[in-house]
């Protein structure tokens, strides 16, 4: 059980947020503000039934992300939960899930709201809202 994996990011986000303390702490709080993910396009094929309007999950790597508390506090400034409770950046395993919904698909770009991640932000992942 204590085997490493290694992920390979398939792309990156391209985001307003620059700092972390400038983010929305989640996709609810960022409203209409738009950002992009950048695809490989070695996965362009993996994209073709992707389409504008939909949803869908993200997962990517915290790549700012240092060290861990077992303990923080909600959305950074809320009551003291255990970290399993939370969307803390801060993790054992630093990898996120966020919901962003699709505005547009151009070549292995991604226009998408919903952003609550970071300028440069690896992307692990991409799955459909069942």
């Amino acid at each position: 059980m204590d085997e490493e994996i290694i992920f390979r990011p398939i792309g990156y986000i391209r985001s307003p947020y620059g700092d972390v303390n400038d983010m929305p702490k989640s996709p609810r709080e960022s409203g209409d503000v738009e950002a992009e993910m950048i695809i490989n396009e070695e996965y362009l094929e993996s994209m073709s039934s992707m389409q504008a309007g939909e949803e869908y999950m993200v997962l990517f790597h915290f790549h700012k992300s240092k060290g861990f508390k077992q303990k923080v506090p909600f959305r950074g400034d809320g009551p003291i939960k255990g970290l399993f409770s939370t969307h803390a950046p801060n993790r054992p395993n630093p990898i996120g899930v966020t919901t962003v919904k699709i505005v547009e698909i151009n070549g292995n770009i991604i226009r998408f709201t919903g952003v609550d991640m970071l300028d440069g932000t690896p992307v692990l992942d991409i799955k459909d809202i069942l």
